[in-house]
């Protein structure tokens, strides 16, 4: 019959208990690991140390889990073990939560490719994956491996890393040199020829120009400043085959280079809504565009602000619209699909007015349109005081504003209203009065 014991560690983050018989040394049986997925149980045992065979003890099982733990890969490590045998043979397992918090790499002014870095991190660095946590521990080991690997053509090389939030759709590891990036000091294009060299620098200069470098804000500037403009004027497929940089040779930045190729013509193709909350007809009737006409992006843009504008005239407040142009290259048309997630509707509820007297109240909330229960137009309060205004209601109104509290929990409405009063008519009537007559006294005063 055999005879198992079974005894459990874990990290520094579970208290121990107070008691525990410390396991008798013995001989390593197996090593196992559990809960990894980006790195391979292989791996993972070699860098605990650990060898089949070897002689292994409480802290030897200590260490090899503190090596773990101190690769800042995991953010638990636990190991636990059963013995047979006597004297006893240990068949130990490793149980993992990996860091879940993982950050693409990028390599940029290192002179370098980044595809030859990326293959020497690859069998030069333990555990290695191309998405990593950003501890300090972690930085530090890559950076060592990249600068070793720079010094093979470049001695003394100094890089640095960094959590970098240069690419708006998310953080990444960058590898730079240790000194700051160069500025952008010129942008230079060319192969254009659908728009003007001009129009596409005034464009591109006023966000581009004393910008530091990096391939991210480079890639930022070209989408968000350059391809607006082609897409304006029908171009839906413009592309920058080529793109490189130089030192400028007056100051200490550096020269853009892009080459553009227009790309065809396009025109609009279908139309498409998915969702509900403005009647189709409405919403056929009051597109700006059509299919067969030539592209303008900005046209479809602005009919999805003026659909969701009209929405929240009907209550809709929450009312989101997406618009997602999809080309087709072979037919050189854009069909648009614009999402609509109306969102429950909100209703007026009461009427706040603050700034006039008892008996002045109940006339305004009595020249008041809205009922309660109705759909809130939230232009409707400003319309309202500025027709107050106009009949000119009350001698000594001077300025009024508006807002409201929308209760997302039961879609009510409360409007405010703000009256404040100034000088009366015959106040206003005197001080005209009199500056006509101080005009005329000084000379300064014409009839013309």
């Amino acid at each position: 019959m055999r005879a198992f014991g079974y005894l459990a560690f874990v990290t520094v983050l579970v208290a121990q208990p107070a008691a525990q018989t410390p396991p008798r040394p013995g001989t390593l049986h197996s090593v196992s690991i559990k809960g990894n997925r980006l790195y391979s149980s292989e791996d993972i045992i070699k860098q605990t140390g650990l060898k089949a065979g070897q002689p292994v003890s409480a802290p030897v099982l200590e260490k090899a889990r503190l090596k773990l733990q101190e690769t800042e890969l995991f953010t638990n490590v636990a190991d636990q073990y059963r013995t047979t045998g006597n004297p006893p043979q240990y068949d130990v397992t490793f149980e993992l939560a990996e860091n879940e918090q993982l950050f693409p790499m990028r390599f940029e002014r290192l002179g370098a490719a980044p595809e030859a870095i990326g293959n020497y991190l690859k069998t030069h660095v333990d555990l290695y994956s191309d998405r990593i946590p950003g501890t300090s521990g972690v930085l530090h080991r890559y950076t060592e491996a990249v600068q070793t690997f720079l010094a093979q053509t470049t001695p003394n090389a100094k890089v640095r890393a960094t959590i970098s939030n240069d690419d708006p759709q998310q953080l990444i590891v960058l590898f730079t040199p240790d000194t700051p990036a160069p500025t952008i000091s010129q942008v230079v294009v060319s192969g254009n020829q659908a728009i003007d060299t001009g129009t596409i620098l005034r464009a591109v200069n006023q966000v581009a120009i004393g910008v530091p470098l990096s391939d991210a804000r480079l890639k930022a500037i070209l989408e968000g400043a350059i391809k607006p403009v082609y897409a304006a004027k029908g171009y839906a497929a413009v592309s920058f085959p080529k793109v490189e940089t130089e030192p400028a040779k007056s100051n200490l930045g550096v020269i853009v280079k892009v080459e553009i190729k227009d790309g065809p013509l396009f025109k609009f193709g279908s139309v498409r809504f998915r969702g509900k909350g403005v009647e189709e007809e409405e919403i056929r009737s009051n597109i700006t565009f059509k299919p067969g006409q030539t592209y303008d992006a900005r046209k479809i843009d602005d009919f999805r602000i003026d659909l969701a504008h009209r929405m929240r005239m009907r209550g809709l407040l929450d009312a989101a619209i997406t618009a997602q142009p999809e080309p087709e290259d072979d037919k050189r048309v854009v069909n648009v699909t614009y999402s609509i997630i109306p969102g429950e509707p909100y209703h007026f509820q009461t009427l706040d007015i603050q700034g006039l007297d008892l008996t002045t109240q109940p006339v305004i909330a009595k020249l008041w349109g809205e009922k309660p229960g109705h759909a809130f137009n939230p232009e409707y309060p400003e319309f309202f005081l500025k027709k107050v205004q106009e009949q000119g209601l009350f001698d000594n109104l001077a300025n009024t504003h508006s807002d409201y509290t929308a209760d997302a929990s039961s879609h009510s409405v409360t409007v405010h209203l703000y009256f404040k009063g100034g000088k009366s008519a015959a106040d206003k009537e005197k001080e005209k009065k009199e500056e006509k007559e101080r005009r005329q006294s000084d000379g300064t005063w014409s009839p013309y």
